[in-house]
């Protein structure tokens, strides 16, 4: 009886940090296109951010 509880809790927790860190990146910010002004401008602002990238090769 205390396995089952204890991996229904580890589950129950796993769950809930994973949807915790999914509604805190859909409400983090927005996606914008990559230009060398914004970049410059996000630099300039001192707040952070994050770049995402990827290459097809």
């Amino acid at each position: 009886m205390k396995r089952r509880q204890f991996l229904a809790l580890s589950t129950l927790a796993l769950s809930a940090s994973t949807l915790a860190a999914r509604v805190s990146w859909a409400e983090a910010g927005h996606h914008v296109d990559f230009t060398q002004e914004a970049y410059a401008k996000a630099l300039e602002s001192g707040e952070p951010f994050m770049l995402d990238f990827s290459a097809s090769w």
